[in-house]
């Protein structure tokens, strides 16, 4: 859904899937939007991948979130519906690589949306341009947060 918004046309990108059923989907729907001829390489990586995919630790995410930069890429109008986190950098996906410089690089990022699904995007974005400090993914852990909002 995101692929159009976030990837140039002619952009080369990779592919990552938990499963190889996720990865062909995930292929079918790139190739309705047009973009197939621009997948540099596609794979399957079941697990967190050291070194490639910094792990997300969410116990000690609860017990010192101030040791984290957190981004908030949900669009203006989730953002303006509550923040979820007080101290988040509010970044809509969509800008987020024309304004990553916005976000501080002194501790390590961390990454969410509404429900876990265009933060891995907004992840990659941000480690394509900021190597200073690991950027992660909250995933599908921002619902624990979510929920009580």
């Amino acid at each position: 859904t995101w692929l159009g918004s976030i990837i140039a046309p002619k952009e080369l990108f990779y592919l990552i899937a938990a499963d190889q059923n996720a990865l062909d989907q995930v292929i079918r729907k790139t190739a309705k939007i047009g973009y197939e001829g621009q997948i540099k390489g596609a794979f399957v990586a079941d697990k967190p991948m050291p070194g490639i995919t910094p792990v997300f630790d969410m116990n000690e995410f609860i017990a010192n979130p101030e040791h984290f930069t957190i981004v908030d890429i949900r669009n203006e109008a989730e953002v303006k519906e509550g923040k979820i986190f007080d101290s988040a950098v509010a970044i809509p996906l969509p800008e987020l690589r024309e304004r990553v410089a916005e976000i501080p690089r002194d501790k390590p990022i961390v990454v969410y949306c509404a429900g876990g699904y265009r933060s891995a995007a907004g992840a990659s974005i941000i480690e394509q341009q900021i190597k200073e400090v690991p950027v992660m993914d909250m995933s599908e852990g921002i619902t624990r947060f979510a929920a009580k909002h």
